[in-house]
């Protein structure tokens, strides 16, 4: 016998179920904000955004030649932001993860913001904030917290969509929506998503108002390139267009291992924007959906590029999630009709359980290919993740001690210990062992100060040995200079995290 649903049972159960989506967001949130304030790397480019910020600080170019020893591929306007903020906090790295974490809950505002005004859902705009913040506490939980500009530019690049959308696609709204994403693209220069969904937008409902759009964008990064070129080095141009390593099969992969773990939510971005297309206010939403995904997926094949790519992907997931909870109660069919959005949103929330077990890092599919171990109980687990950081807290305060008793400049592979121990900006490993390969560098340079014992320590992720016989080569030493510190370093400080090396005698 069926059982026709009860709305009134469900409506009265409304706070318990939202009772719930905030708990799923205090389960994913936890860990990732309670290591944002643990003094250890959670991300590779940590080291190397302090450094930078420290450059600008001491009024340093940041773009003096297209490639060096150590460069910058990144637009400089975060490295300004943390270097003012930095003169009250005296902290780099700490100012800089506050601002993430600031600017993910930001995130989250105007993606309800964004809502809210396509649906007039009180209760939809509520949950696609908070669904913004848990989806990136449980699919891209390393990049949370972090020392790295992408969640910073993505809030204005929402900014812009919320303006452009505020605005009725007219008016300030197309040179103020303009502002903020040459703004977005100062931070971070990855998010192109947003001003191709605008401009294809407009192009459907105006081409006049496209090409508005299209010419204030222009002008406002060219001045924003000139000024740039003049504040931080004429090679500012040259350092964001080197070009890097690619891979059509790495994009496919890392791509499916970032959507797959949401990919509920996915197959319901994909159908809601099917009706966001036949209603020109939400039009836009469906456009950047299927811009993001096109774009990412791309930049993923990128030699050194992660799950940071996709973040425009995500974005554009939640602002339909978002949408379709405020819209499918009306769409479903016979008894489902008029479903309470408390259900829908519960649904939602109790599927980032699967990500929360299965990403991480190592990503899923790259462990299954390369073979490498998972841990999947220490995802899910906050009590045992939060353990583990403090233990690496631990073992980063011991490496920076070591650091610093060495006499002179070091080499390290995870720059953050470098800068903590107060050694010199010498070597960017990624960027130093792209442009070796590409020629325009030469190993040779650092063989021969290797081989004359000029760095007092070498810290790298693993035992060298291993790294020279290994089936993939390493992105942050070249051969010659792996093979050079095998021949004339020794280690002499070891943990789990890696081994730091002292010349021989």
């Amino acid at each position: 016998m069926i059982h026709r649903i009860d709305h009134n049972d469900i409506n009265r159960a409304t706070p318990y179920l939202l009772a719930f989506c905030v708990a799923i967001l205090l389960w994913t949130a936890t860990y990732p904000f309670a290591r944002a304030f643990m003094l250890t790397e959670n991300n590779y480019n940590e080291g190397w955004n302090v450094y930078n910020a420290q450059r600008v600080a001491a009024h340093q170019p940041l773009y003096p030649s297209a490639y060096g020893w150590t460069s910058v591929n990144y637009p400089a306007l975060s490295f300004h932001l943390v270097a003012a903020l930095g003169r009250f906090t005296s902290d780099y790295l700490f100012t800089a993860r506050i601002l993430s974490l600031a600017s993910l809950c930001l995130s989250g505002v105007f993606v309800g913001l964004i809502v809210w005004h396509t649906t007039r859902s009180k209760l939809a705009a509520w949950f696609s904030g908070m669904y913004l913040v848990a989806i990136f506490c449980a699919n891209a939980r390393g990049y949370v917290g972090v020392d790295d500009p992408q969640i910073l530019a993505q809030l204005f690049f929402l900014a812009g969509l919320y303006v452009y959308l505020r605005g009725g696609r007219g008016g300030w709204a197309l040179e103020l929506t303009a502002l903020l994403f040459v703004v977005g693209g100062n931070i971070k220069h990855s998010l192109i998503e947003f001003p191709l969904a605008v401009l294809l937008d407009l192009l459907f409902s105006s081409p006049r108002r496209a090409l508005r759009f299209a010419v204030a964008g222009a002008l406002m990064v060219a001045i924003s390139i000139v000024l740039t070129s003049r504040i931080d080095g004429a090679a500012y141009v040259s350092c964001l267009l080197t070009s890097r390593g690619y891979s059509w099969k790495g994009a496919i992969v890392k791509s499916c291992d970032v959507l797959l773990p949401v990919l509920m939510p996915l197959i319901a971005a994909l159908w809601m924007a099917r009706y966001c297309w036949k209603n020109p206010s939400q039009r836009v939403l469906a456009l950047l959906l299927v811009c993001a995904i096109a774009v990412n997926t791309f930049f993923m094949g990128g030699n050194g590029v992660t799950i940071n790519a996709m973040f425009g992907s995500m974005l554009a997931i939640v602002l339909l999630t978002g949408v379709l909870c405020a819209e499918l109660p009306g769409l479903l069919p016979g008894r489902l009709k008029g479903l309470p959005q408390a259900v829908i949103c519960a649904v939602f929330f109790l599927w980032l359980a699967v990500p929360m077990v299965i990403s991480g890092d190592p990503l899923v599919i790259n462990a299954i290919i390369y073979r490498t171990p998972l841990d999947f109980t220490a995802n899910w687990r906050t009590d045992l993740a939060l353990e583990r950081s403090r233990a690496g807290e631990q073992r980063f305060a011991a490496e920076v001690a070591y650091l610093r008793q060495q006499p002179g400049p070091a080499l390290c592979e995870g720059l953050l210990r470098c800068y903590y121990a107060g050694k010199p900006y010498i070597y960017d490993p990624f960027n130093a062992t792209r442009f070796i390969a590409q020629g325009k560098l030469d190993a040779n340079v650092m063989v021969d100060r290797l081989r004359n014992r000029e760095f007092g320590a070498v810290q790298v992720y693993g035992n060298v040995e291993q790294m020279l016989g290994g089936r993939w080569p390493n992105n942050h030493f070249a051969p010659s200079i792996l093979r050079a510190i095998q021949e004339y370093y020794r280690p002499g400080f070891k943990d789990e995290d890696g081994i730091i090396y002292v010349p021989r005698m």
